[in-house]
């Protein structure tokens, strides 16, 4: 069964270097 724990886990990892490469 799909999580949607997962989904959110992904979207985190995806958003958390954007935010980290926009605000050095």
């Amino acid at each position: 069964q799909f999580l949607p724990l997962t989904l959110a886990m992904c979207l985190l990892y995806t958003m958390l270097p954007l935010a980290l490469t926009a605000f050095p």
